[in-house]
């Protein structure tokens, strides 16, 4: 979970929405987010299986 704008220059302000997406998580321990897909794009549902 995280929020963000739509706009490069949009800054911290009242059009920032609530966002989600998977990301993982680099050797050093910091996570990697990647790119940030746009609003309104399908993402798969988490099965909350493990992967085989």
């Amino acid at each position: 979970m995280y929020h963000a704008n739509s706009s490069a220059g949009g800054g911290c302000d009242m059009n920032r929405s609530t966002r989600a997406q998977k990301f993982t998580w680099n050797a050093d321990g910091t996570p990697n987010f990647g790119t940030p897909v746009s609003l309104g794009t399908p993402l798969a549902v988490p099965s909350g299986e493990p992967a085989s």
